[in-house]
């Protein structure tokens, strides 16, 4: 008997343990959502504040693609996503280039002073 009530005691606090984790999990996920529904609301491309994967956000277009009533507004959430990568893409590219020409002048420039020196 006392077997059994030791049994039945790790049982229900193994199951006590599993079911906080569970719930916590829940918890962090509903969150998620609720921050995620802000991002659409707000214009803001999805995965800034919220946690989102590209697996995550390969299944919401192809969950746009069948479902045209959930479609316009994730698929201008991902198009604005789109065009936020790429307008860094471009910025970061500006940025590159201009980095460059400076250095560019930095060595044309020493270049002058070295062909002025010899003369």
């Amino acid at each position: 008997m006392s077997d059994l009530l030791i049994v039945l005691i790790v049982f229900s606090g193994v199951t006590a343990i599993v079911a906080i984790i569970c719930w916590s999990g829940y918890k962090e996920e509903e969150l998620n959502a609720r921050i995620r529904l802000r991002e659409l609301e707000a214009g803001v491309a999805p995965g800034t504040y919220s946690k989102i994967s590209k697996k995550d956000m390969k299944r919401a277009r192809r969950m746009a693609k069948d479902h045209p009533q959930w479609a316009d507004g994730e698929k201008e959430a991902f198009r604005r996503h789109g065009e936020a990568e790429e307008r860094e893409e471009i910025l970061r590219g500006i940025a590159d280039l201009k980095a460059r020409l400076e250095n560019i002048d930095t060595i044309m420039s020493r270049r002058r002073t070295e062909g002025r020196k010899d003369d």
